[in-house]
């Protein structure tokens, strides 16, 4: 019962005037022993509640330049800590980069280890994640590694992917697919495929993907928690081409237009991405996944479509893991009001954060 009272409250804080972009943190240094970050340490902000916390959630940004500074992040931490829990949001660069990389599922089982261990986190040495979109599935993976999986107690991964590969086709190849995924799985492949010979167009299209984001993020005042924005006029794109060469804007156009030469790139990308798309499948990494799961997901998610999610439940289940399912209407485009046509659907959301927060009633930070 405690559980489901934080969840509502959780819900009335996200969805009504108290919900908040200005942030009440302060922020830390994480240190990690890897080569691959810079002195060796990430910076993460800890949100401490007014009461004696009722346990630690770790809270991992999508793929948004604003990293753990992203206000929908901020709004969902600071709901969470008022309802008790310390949360702490730790800044990947590569995700705020908007890179698509498998080593970032060792990285964030790095960051997981090291804030188990740290007192400044918790005392108890366990905690939970959430998760939006891809860094849901990086995050899941990352629970499983044997170094954290014992102290790591539940996983929320909203609007996540399982299979790594038909996401990118999807974004790549469906018109109604978000533009802002769009963008960012071209990032990554245009430079796998563009040959020697046209080095200067691939800088050119990379910086117009650069333009196209910019334009993406400024045309959205609030984006979605998944980080879906909405399309529209094109001013950083248009400066760009205009001080592209004929041909290099061709291409440009070709890229952002055509479906049928994304697919062409992406197979031919896949010969290149075919390791790292198997060390990014969360499934064949999650037998040893004691954490009990809850999958959250958009119906009408045009960044990860809502199978994704349904797809990783049943390979949960069949795994025998403790695993919930949410797919609900009421978050597909960041909905902000209640209606009561959606009243069910809240109470969906409600009943699935129980599910989330309910191991946490027993122990403290």
């Amino acid at each position: 019962m405690r559980a489901a009272w934080k969840a509502l409250n959780i819900m009335w804080t996200l969805h009504g005037d108290q919900a908040s972009g200005k942030k009440s943190a302060r922020t830390e240094q994480l240190y990690l022993d890897r080569s691959d970050i810079d002195n060796q340490s990430i910076s993460f902000d800890i949100y401490e509640p007014h009461i004696k916390a009722r346990g630690c959630i770790a809270i991992f940004h999508g793929m948004s330049p604003f990293g753990k500074e992203d206000p929908r992040i901020v709004c969902f931490c600071q709901a969470l800590c008022q309802v008790g829990f310390r949360v702490v949001a730790p800044d990947i660069q590569s995700i705020r980069s908007l890179k698509i990389e498998a080593r970032q599922i060792s990285l964030v089982a790095d960051v997981l280890d090291a804030l188990t261990r740290d007192k400044r986190v918790t005392t108890s040495g366990r905690l939970s994640v959430l998760a939006p979109s891809f860094s849901g599935g990086m995050c899941l993976a990352a629970a499983a590694d044997e170094r954290v999986r014992d102290r790591i107690i539940s996983v929320c991964a909203i609007g996540a992917f399982t299979e790594v590969d038909s996401v990118m086709n999807y974004l790549l190849t469906n018109t109604d697919a978000d533009p802002y995924g769009r963008y960012i799985v071209l990032k990554k492949i245009i430079p796998m495929v563009m040959e020697a010979k046209v080095n200067e167009n691939c800088l050119a299209l990379q910086q117009a993907l650069d333009a196209a984001i910019q334009d993406n993020i400024n045309e959205t005042s609030q984006l979605d928690l998944a980080g879906k924005a909405a399309p529209g006029s094109s001013i950083v794109l248009g400066q760009c081409i205009d001080q592209m060469t004929q041909d290099e804007a061709k291409l440009v156009h070709r890229v952002l237009s055509d479906a049928e030469y994304r697919q062409y790139l992406f197979s031919k990308a896949k010969q290149t991405l075919s390791d790292e798309l198997k060390a990014m499948d969360v499934v064949s990494q999650i037998d040893e996944l004691s954490a009990k799961v809850l999958l959250l997901h958009g119906q009408a998610d045009n960044v990860i479509p809502s199978g994704q999610s349904e797809l990783l439940y049943h390979k949960l289940k069949s795994m025998k893991k403790d695993v919930d399912l949410v797919i609900t209407p009421f978050i597909s485009h960041g909905d902000t009001k209640f209606s009561l046509r959606q009243i069910p659907d809240v109470w969906r959301i409600i009943r699935g954060f129980s599910f989330f927060f309910e191991d946490h009633m027993a122990c403290r930070a």
